[in-house]
């Protein structure tokens, strides 16, 4: 499966997913030595209904030409490593600060996405934040509100785990699971409790 990039930091540490990459018939996380990043084309949308989470369908291209970077870790919280000079060079924009736990509450926010072929905001609802050890992934609860978004796939779909929650012009977390029965809502983790890893 595909999933996406949430953050690369100055020094081209990246973390994605926002959860770990599992034994599909175990359940337990998939122990790693070391893995590689790699582009995607998506180039279809299955939409998202009720009993039935959407995807997106695509292709990546293993190859050196399309190897973006190393995965060095495989933890509960996404997958973390190191993006190669040339992905480094080809990421726009300003830095972004990162909210703290504590600033990101229920409320309007965006997930900035490329379902569309482009990258867009979309707007979203955080309706729930929950700060346990336990909902570490699970620590908000997400509303998809855009009618653009809806259309397009239904709201939250396979392959948009990682994808970044932004509020008040922060990084606030990512996204992580769709909820099964209604996929215009899912849930995200926070990304202060994301880009702790390594310190811990």
């Amino acid at each position: 499966g595909s999933g996406t990039i949430t953050y690369v930091d100055p020094n081209g540490d990246f973390g994605a997913l926002g959860h770990g990459i599992s034994d599909s018939d175990t359940g337990e996380l998939v122990e790693i030595e070391t893995g590689a990043l790699y582009t995607a084309k998506i180039r279809g949308v299955e939409k998202g209904e009720a009993g039935k989470p959407g995807l997106l369908s695509g292709v990546i291209y293993y190859g050196p030409q399309s190897c973006r970077g190393e995965i060095t870790a495989n933890t509960e919280d996404g997958i973390f490593g190191m993006v190669d000079q040339q992905l480094k060079k080809q990421i726009q924009g300003e830095p972004m600060e990162v909210a703290r736990c504590q600033e990101v509450k229920p409320g309007p926010a965006v997930i900035r996405t490329a379902v569309s072929g482009e990258v867009k905001d979309y707007t979203v609802e955080i309706q729930k934040v929950d700060q346990s050890p336990s909902k570490r992934n699970k620590a908000m609860v997400l509303k998809v509100t855009d009618p653009e978004l809806l259309s397009l796939t239904g709201g939250i779909v396979q392959g948009l785990s990682g994808t970044p929650i932004l509020q008040n012009g922060k990084l606030a977390g990512a996204v992580t699971h769709v909820f099964v029965q209604d996929p215009s809502r899912g849930y995200g983790i926070l990304a202060d409790d994301m880009m702790k890893y390594g310190e811990e």
